[in-house]
């Protein structure tokens, strides 16, 4: 399979990690390798990195594409048991990253899955863990009225909630397919109000981050991350959206108040004009960093 992810902020990542060639660094997101590979060029045979994802594609992909060595463990989990996945070795890590945002191979090959809006025949799934049990799907049509228009109000931020719950209660057929929602949605929500996007987005999102816990898992995450940090170790997150970056922000401002940690930057550092244009997908990036004092 041919690499069509671009990894957002690289340069800059790898700036905040700090790297040294003989420590021991997590990429929490593996994704297409992107990061990870890069880290590994900058380690020594004495150097660790472990990269983790709970997506088997993306698992598969990365052993697939690249040479693999000894001092490069992959391991498919969710990133909010980094503490028991780090434990398989004496080492503390020196830097961490979370890379927050989906894969262009998770929204182009998502294997039947539905991440995308624009996958018009795609089940609506949108589990990155296929062991998981509850699908997208089982939400639509489980959930009630109340349920659902929270759901999208919360994770979705949706100004149109309430209305694309009732026409999802209301529907004479199960809704099971991206088309379905799409076509759905496009009906209840007003031409022009979503600043000329898809005006899907914001119900997949929230669909996707409940399925997958993943505001959950992130709190997880942080916390154990933190934790098992190295003295004077980083931890870099990168964020696409505001639910996740606030969560980041509190979290990182508390450590600081706290005399645990110490932020890198003070403003969050955002991806430049030639990487937007380069990478459209990079526009809502933004990167923050701490470093555990």
């Amino acid at each position: 399979m041919e690499k069509i992810h671009i990894p957002v902020l690289l340069q800059e990542t790898l700036a905040c990690l700090n790297i040294k060639p003989d420590g021991f660094y997590i990429d929490c997101t593996l994704g297409d390798g992107g990061h990870s590979s890069e880290i590994l060029k900058k380690l020594s045979d004495k150097g660790l990195l472990l990269s983790i994802d709970h997506d088997q594609h993306a698992v598969d992909f990365v052993k697939a594409s690249y040479p693999q060595k000894a001092n490069w463990l992959i391991r498919r989990e969710n990133f909010s048991k980094i503490d028991t996945l780090a434990g398989e070795t004496t080492r503390k890590p020196d830097g961490i990253l979370m890379d927050l945002g989906l894969s262009s191979r998770q929204l182009e090959e998502s294997f039947n899955r539905g991440f995308s809006y624009l996958e018009k025949e795609e089940l609506l799934d949108m589990r990155m863990d296929e062991r998981l049990g509850v699908k997208a799907s089982d939400l639509l049509n489980a959930l009630s009225v109340k349920q659902l228009t929270e759901l999208f109000k919360e994770y979705g931020e949706e100004k149109y909630a309430k209305r694309i719950a009732e026409a999802i209660k209301n529907s004479d057929t199960k809704i099971e397919t991206v088309e379905d929602l799409t076509r759905l949605i496009y009906r209840e929500v007003p031409a022009g109000t979503n600043d000329h996007k898809n005006p899907s987005r914001r119900v997949f999102q929230a669909l996707r981050i409940v399925v997958n816990d993943e505001l959950g898992s992130l709190e997880d995450g942080l916390n154990r991350s933190f934790e098992i940090l190295n003295k004077e170790g980083r931890l870099c997150v990168i964020t696409f959206h505001s639910l996740e970056d606030r969560i980041v922000k509190n979290f990182f401002n508390d450590q600081v108040r706290r005399g645990r940690g110490e932020l890198l930057y003070s403003k969050v550092i955002a991806p430049t004009d030639k990487e937007i244009e380069q990478n459209p997908r990079s526009s809502s990036a933004k990167l923050r960093t701490i470093i555990k004092t």
